[in-house]
C-alpha cells in the first residue's frame, strides 16, 4: 500500500512488557488478539475503514466498545452502513494471515451517558461440525485502582486502508502508563460519567478498547484530550467499567431457560454469563437507562485483505 502509517504514532509500549493472560491459563500472550478486535464499516462506494476497537466479555461473543464507535454507524437512531467485527484469531492466540472471521454484531446497548456500549455477536460456528465457537475473553472488574497504578490499553488504532478501501493494514500495541485520577464524573459535557484519567495514549480507533490494571478490564477507552501548541497529547480517559451496569438486552437467552426474554447485566453475572471481580449490584428497582440497536445491517462490499504487522 502506498499510505501507510508510520512505524509508530507515539505511547507504544515495548512488547517485551505485555503480560495479557487468557482466562484460565498462565503465561503471557503477546497479542491478545482472540480478545480484542477493530470493528469496521464500509461506505457506498464499498471502501472499507476501521471504525474503534472492541473486546469481547465473555466467550461466546458479547463485547464492550465505547458508544460513539457504534454511534459511527447510525444516524437519527438508523443505521447508514453496516458494522463488523474483524476477528482475528489463531490457536496459539497469535496472527496468521488469513485467519479472519467477518463477525456480524446481533444487538447492542448504548449508554444513556457513559460512553460505553455492550453488545453481542452473532454465533459463529464450525462449518463442518456446526459447534459453536468460543472466543477468549477479558474479565471486567468494579475494582478503581489507586492513582499511581500501572494501567494499559490493547487496541488497534495505527491501521491504514489502501486508497480503493480494498485492502487493511493493522499494527496492534499496547499502550502503558499509570492511573492519574479517577472519580464519579469529570465535567457535564466530556465526561459527565464514572471515569479513569490515565497518562498514556489513547489514539482514535483506541476508542472502546480495554483498560487494563492487574490483569482486568476496569475501564473502556474514551478520549484523549488533543495535541495543541498549549498542550502535549494526553492524558487519556476512560468510563469506569462499572457504567456497563445499566446494560440489558433484548431477546436474551440465560443459561437454563429456552425463551428469549428481556435481560439485565445483573442477570448476566448472576448466572454466569459475564465474570466481574468486585461486583456491586445496582440497588433494587434501579430503572431501565440506555437504549438497544441492532446494528446488523449486512456488509455488500468484497472482503478488503488484512495484512498484519506483528510486533518482534
Amino acid at each position: 500500500m502506498s499510505d501507510l502509517p508510520p512505524t509508530t504514532l507515539g505511547g507504544e509500549a515495548d512488547p517485551n512488557a505485555w503480560y495479557f493472560n487468557r482466562v484460565g491459563e498462565e503465561g503471557p500472550l503477546p497479542n491478545p488478539v482472540g480478545h480484542t478486535f477493530p470493528l469496521i464499516t464500509h461506505d457506498a462506494s464499498e471502501r472499507w475503514r476501521i471504525v474503534g476497537t472492541g473486546f469481547y466479555v465473555n466467550d461466546s461473543g458479547m463485547f464492550a466498545t465505547a458508544r460513539h464507535v457504534i454511534e459511527d454507524v447510525m444516524q437519527n437512531g438508523h443505521q447508514i452502513s453496516p458494522l463488523v467485527i474483524l476477528h482475528l484469531h489463531s490457536n496459539l492466540g497469535l496472527f496468521g494471515p488469513s485467519e479472519v472471521l467477518f463477525r456480524p454484531i446481533a444487538q447492542c446497548w448504548l449508554g444513556e451517558t457513559a460512553d460505553v456500549a455492550l453488545g453481542y455477536a452473532a454465533s459463529a460456528t464450525n462449518s463442518s461440525t456446526g459447534e459453536q465457537l468460543k472466543n477468549w475473553c477479558w474479565t471486567l472488574s468494579w475494582r478503581v485502582p489507586n492513582i499511581g497504578a500501572v494501567a494499559a490499553t490493547y487496541a488497534f488504532p495505527n491501521s491504514a486502508v489502501s486508497a480503493d478501501g480494498r485492502r487493511i493494514r493493522l499494527s496492534p500495541n499496547a499502550y502503558m502508563g499509570r492511573v492519574q485520577a479517577f472519580g464519579d464524573h469529570r465535567d457535564r459535557v466530556m465526561l459527565p460519567f464514572p471515569f479513569i484519567q490515565v497518562d498514556f495514549r489513547i489514539h482514535g480507533a483506541a476508542s472502546g478498547g480495554p483498560t487494563l490494571s492487574g490483569g482486568d478490564v476496569i475501564g473502556i477507552n474514551c478520549t484523549e484530550y488533543p495535541e495543541n501548541v498549549d498542550h502535549p497529547p494526553g492524558p487519556g480517559f476512560c468510563a469506569q467499567a462499572r457504567c456497563l451496569s445499566d446494560a440489558f438486552f433484548d431477546d436474551f437467552v440465560l443459561p437454563n431457560e429456552t425463551s428469549p426474554r428481556l435481560v439485565t447485566f445483573d442477570e448476566c453475572v448472576r448466572t454466569g454469563v459475564v465474570k466481574v471481580r468486585d461486583y456491586a449490584p445496582p440497588p433494587a428497582g434501579a430503572p431501565r437507562r440506555g437504549t438497544l440497536v441492532r446494528p446488523h445491517m449486512e456488509y455488500v462490499a468484497p472482503r478488503p485483505a488484512v495484512d498484519i504487522e506483528v510486533w518482534a
